[in-house]
C-alpha cells in the first residue's frame, strides 16, 4: 500500500502562522467594541494579509479556502442573510467586501500557481543544464586524455624505434661509434621528453622569494643572446617599472617560463628581415606583468597553443607553453595572447605579493 504523505515542517509551520494570526485577529475583531471603526478596519486588512499568504504558500485552492474562512469570520451575518433569504440593503457593504477578500485570494492564488509553474520550469532546466554540463565535462576530460596518451606514444615511439634499430644493428655485428652516438643521443632525447613531462604534470610554486625585475629582464636577455645572435634577431628589453620593484614568486620557474617566450618568439621571427623580439615588463590592475613581442608572420591558431603536445615545429614536444601556463597559473596570474599578421604577443600576468 501507498504510505500516506507526511507535511514537512515548512508546510507545518506556514499552516500553523495561518491558524494562529486568524485566532488571534478573530479574538480582536469580536472583542474590540463596534464602534472602533479604525481598529475594524485594520483587521480587514489583516484578513487580505492572510489570505494573500495563504495564497503564496498554497496556491489557488489555498487562498480560496482561507478567502472563505475569514469572510465566514469577518461577517458570518451576510452568509446568514443570503442562505435563509432575508437578504436586506445592509448586508451589501459586507457583501462587497466578502467579494473583495474572495477576489484577492483567487488572484493571488492564481499568480501564485504561475510563479510555483515557472520555478518548477526553471528548476527543471537547471538540473538538465548541471547534467548537460557535467556530461561535457567528462567528454572533454576523455578527450583530453586521448590527446595526452597520443601525443605522449608519439614522443616516445620515434626514440624507441631509434634505438631499436641501433640495437638490431649491434647485433648484427656492426660496432660503428655513431650508432653509439645515436643511441646516446635517442635515450638523452627521451630522457628529456619525461623530465618535462613530469614538470607539466607536477609544478608547484617551490621556492618562492622577492625577485628585482630589472636583474631578471637582464638575465633572460643574456640567455637568450646567443640564440637570438646565430638566427640573426634583436633581443629588446624595455622595463616600465620603478628602479628595485621586485615581484614575490619562484625564481626559476618564472625565468624558465618567460625565457620559453623569448626562445619561441625567436623562433617566430627567424627568416623575417630585421627580425625583433621585445621583453617589455609593467604593472596593471594589482598584477606585474611580462609581455613578449615579436614582428614575425602571427599564428594562425592560437586556441589550441596551451594543449600539451600541441606544436608547430618539427623538433617540438608541444609543452613549453602548457608548461608556461601553469607556472603562470600558480602564481596567481595567467598568460594571453594576441596574433596578428604584424605578430605576436604574449603577456605573462603575474599577481602582486603571495607570500
Amino acid at each position: 500500500m501507498e504510505s500516506k504523505r507526511t507535511p514537512d515542517k515548512d508546510t507545518l509551520l506556514s499552516i500553523g502562522i495561518i491558524v494562529l494570526s486568524t485566532a488571534v485577529v478573530t479574538y480582536f475583531h469580536y472583542s474590540v467594541p463596534g464602534h472602533f471603526n479604525a481598529v475594524h478596519l485594520a483587521h480587514y486588512y489583516i484578513f487580505y494579509i492572510i489570505v494573500i499568504y495563504a495564497a503564496f504558500k498554497f496556491g489557488f485552492k489555498g487562498g480560496v479556502i482561507v478567502a472563505a474562512v475569514m469572510t465566514v469570520i469577518y461577517s458570518p451575518n451576510a452568509y446568514i442573510g443570503v442562505l435563509s433569504g432575508h437578504f436586506g440593503h445592509h448586508h451589501v457593504p459586507s457583501l462587497v467586501e466578502i467579494s473583495m477578500i474572495y477576489a484577492v485570494g483567487i488572484v493571488s492564488g492564481y499568480f501564485s500557481g504561475k510563479l510555483k509553474d515557472e520555478k518548477r520550469k526553471v528548476e527543471k532546466m537547471s538540473a538538465e543544464k548541471l547534467l548537460l554540463e557535467k556530461k561535457m565535462a567528462h567528454d572533454d576530460r576523455l578527450r583530453s586524455l586521448g590527446q595526452l596518451s597520443a601525443g605522449i606514444a608519439h614522443e616516445i615511439r620515434n626514440p624507441l624505434a631509434a634505438i631499436k634499430s641501433g640495437i638490431a644493428m649491434i647485433k648484427s655485428g656492426k660496432n660503428d661509434p655513431m650508432i653509439t652516438d645515436i643511441l646516446e643521443s635517442e635515450i638523452e632525447r627521451l630522457n628529456s621528453f619525461v623530465d618535462r613531462f613530469l614538470q607539466y604534470a607536477r609544478f608547484g610554486n617551490n621556492d618562492p622569494c622577492d625577485i628585482p625585475v630589472g636583474s631578471f629582464l637582464m638575465e633572460i636577455a643574456e640567455l637568450s643572446k646567443l640564440t637570438a645572435s646565430r638566427r640573426d634577431v634583436e633581443v629588446r628589453v624595455e622595463n616600465t617599472l620603478p628602479q628595485g620593484f621586485t615581484v614575490f614568486g619562484d625564481k626559476n620557474s618564472l625565468k624558465q617560463a618567460v625565457l620559453n617566450l623569448v626562445l619561441n618568439g625567436i623562433d617566430a621571427v627567424e627568416g623575417v628581415p630585421e627580425g625583433r623580439v621585445t621583453l617589455c615588463a609593467g604593472h596593471e590592475n594589482g598584477r606585474t606583468y611580462f609581455s613578449v613581442a615579436d614582428n614575425g608572420h602571427g599564428m594562425d591558431n592560437t586556441d589550441r597553443i596551451f594543449e600539451p603536445f600541441y606544436t608547430t615545429k618539427d623538433d617540438g614536444t608541444g609543452l613549453g607553453l602548457p608548461i608556461a601556463g601553469k607556472i603562470a597559473l600558480a602564481h596567481g596570474g595567467e598568460i594571453s595572447v594576441k596574433s596578428g599578421k604584424d605578430g605576436t604577443v604574449f603577456t605573462m600576468y603575474i599577481q602582486d605579493r603571495q607570500k
